[in-house]
């Protein structure tokens, strides 16, 4: 059986030099903002290029990175306000994400032979990025690979097994 496809990243790119929404995060909160905002990148990476963002998921990335939860999202606000992440995308969707984070995400993935793409998500043109890789869009109401009842499919995988236990049979 084949692996499942990973969705998440293990590294990121962090510039040396980061713009003015960085700067103002950092002057505005201390390290604590510039933490915070390097954390959630590291959260959203891990999963792809967005991650949930709703009160518990907040609650619990606060408890997991030991600061409170008011703190955590003054600084997701903040984030918001500047541009770091895009504000129409969490309200209309409930995620954290921005069109840097997905150009930087579809650029390391780029080389895959596949990708998972939800398609609403999307701020950017992924063509752009993946001109090799099977892209495999998703649609968060209506996920193709449970629509499609491929009976075919099914016929075949029954006699692949029933191969396999005539074999075992035999030997």
């Amino acid at each position: 059986m084949a692996r499942p496809l990973k969705d998440g990243v293990t590294y990121f790119p962090l510039d040396v030099v980061l713009d003015e929404k960085f700067e103002l995060i950092e002057a505005e909160f201390g390290i604590k903002g510039f933490a915070v905002v390097v954390k959630l990148y590291q959260k959203i990476y891990g999963q792809g290029y967005y991650c949930e963002w709703t009160d518990e998921a907040a609650l619990l990335f606060s408890r997991k990175i030991g600061l409170g939860g008011n703190v955590v999202s003054e600084i997701v606000r903040a984030a918001l306000k500047r541009g770091i992440f895009n504000k129409d995308m969490l309200e209309k969707y409930g995620i954290l994400t921005s069109k840097g984070i997905q150009e930087r995400y579809f650029e390391a993935v780029a080389r895959r032979k596949c990708v998972n793409v939800e398609k609403q998500y999307l701020l950017i043109n992924v063509t752009r990025f993946l001109k090799s890789a099977n892209i495999n869009w998703k649609n968060v109401d209506n996920n193709s690979e449970n629509v499609n009842d491929n009976s075919q499919m099914k016929e075949d995988q029954i006699r692949s097994d029933q191969k396999k236990e005539d074999v075992k049979d035999a030997d």
